[in-house]
């Protein structure tokens, strides 16, 4: 269980990381090929549905959004933990 916690943590982090590494080159390289690159990514979960029950209403939904960056990111999350873990 500890494990699934730590690779979940890593994969948090590591997207997020990608996301800063994303924005940071799209200020640097606004038009482009470096640009079209980085927001070239994969759009995959479930989109937001709603439930009205009139009594309650319920909305739930998942959309995982991977490009070059966030994969980047999480590589190299990855890489640093291994390192610290050593």
């Amino acid at each position: 269980m500890k494990s699934a916690l730590h690779v979940t943590v890593v994969v948090v982090v590591g997207s997020l990381l990608g996301l800063f590494i994303g924005k940071l080159l799209n200020i640097w390289f606004p038009v482009g090929q470096i640009n079209t690159l980085l927001n070239t990514g994969v759009h995959t979960g479930l989109n937001p549905t709603t439930v009205d029950l009139n009594l309650i209403e319920i909305t739930a939904g998942l959309v995982f959004k991977f490009n070059i960056s966030s994969i980047a990111g999480i590589f190299l999350a990855a890489v640093v933990y291994k390192q610290l873990v050593k």
